[in-house]
């Protein structure tokens, strides 16, 4: 796949950051995030019924950019630690407003084409974005622009700053802005509620850091796999699963997995000689609704906990267990 890079700039927020909101002390649970930038791509194809998609093709890319870049920068106004700059040596941001690095790029080829005949090739080549994983600006985005007009927006978004529920919100809230402007839809979401959830000790402890994550794309010790399942069909799955006995229906997410695990499962028995084997299945688990008092409306952060599954084997009596640890 053939990707020019067109031109990199920062975006700063529109205003600027208020000088008693300068310093963004990290938690002790943002200081032990891995130290990477996982990658996002939102896929938008070509619709001549927009406003934006009126004249040449210069002059369509040109309006879709100046869009873009505008509600970018009005979003950091309220986004701002995404503006700034991450301090390791003191585990906190400068809310400086540098800005977020903006890269615009250049596909040869037809959107469509390349998500059926190529969508591997594309994520591997799209989700490592010119920003890379470890450049200083804490966001980086670049906006992908295809011969027929499609556009795939890779965002970066530094893990030490935020989880998937925050970052969500600012794609969200980068969406908003960009469709209708910076009105009261745009959320005003909370910073330092995990500092004064969990704070950092007065020692200022020196926190272990986790190292980064081996890649999969690209490798051969690793395999992904798209799978696709129906909303009726996780329904009945729900109903067929439900004991009783038991206070609750289980989620969508427990009958996926619980659906995926025993099909590994049954693969693993059958290369190993029909015996069962210890597994294990982990989640990221959101706890902002769990936290008692409730938290004010839209705490950005990292205020998740991995909850693991471990499903043993004890091979003296042939029996099995399973265990679950946070």
């Amino acid at each position: 796949m053939e990707i020019q890079i067109l031109c990199r700039k920062l975006i700063k927020p529109s205003a600027p950051t208020p000088p008693n909101l300068r310093i963004l002390k990290l938690s002790p649970v943002d200081q032990v995030q891995y130290s990477v930038k996982p990658p996002f791509l939102f896929y938008y194809s070509a619709d001549s019924s927009s406003s934006t998609t009126t004249g040449s093709t210069e002059e369509v890319e040109r309006r879709r950019i100046n869009r873009l870049e505008t509600s970018l920068s009005g979003t950091l106004t309220r986004f701002y630690p995404l503006a700034g700059r991450y301090m390791e040596d003191g585990n906190w941001v400068d809310c400086n407003d540098e800005g977020a690095e903006f890269f615009v790029a250049k596909v040869k080829g037809r959107l469509g084409q390349v998500i059926i005949s190529r969508r591997d090739e594309m994520i591997d080549e799209l989700g490592h974005l010119a920003g890379g994983e470890s450049t200083s600006p804490v966001v980086s985005v670049q906006v992908n622009m295809f011969d027929c007009g499609g556009v795939v927006i890779g965002i970066r978004v530094s893990h030490r700053l935020f989880d998937g529920f925050s970052a969500i919100n600012f794609f969200t809230s980068w969406a908003t802005a960009s469709r209708q402007g910076m009105d009261e839809d745009v959320i005003w979401p909370t910073f330092a509620m995990a500092n004064s959830i969990l704070p950092v000790p007065a020692n200022d402890l020196d926190l272990p850091k986790m190292k980064p994550r081996p890649p999969l794309m690209g490798t051969d010790n690793g395999v992904t796999k798209r799978i696709v399942f129906d909303g009726s069909k996780i329904s009945a799955l729900r109903a067929i699963s439900h004991d009783p006995s038991f206070p609750r229906q289980p989620s969508r997410v427990e009958v996926v997995t619980a659906l995926i695990w025993r099909a590994l499962m049954r693969v693993s028995r059958a290369k190993h000689g029909d015996s069962l084997r210890t597994s294990r299945a982990s989640h990221a688990i959101n706890f902002r609704p769990r936290i008692v008092p409730p938290l004010p409306p839209l705490p950005l952060g990292n205020l998740q906990s991995r909850v693991t599954t471990t499903f043993m084997v004890a091979a003296a009596t042939r029996r099995w267990m399973i265990s679950y640890r946070s």
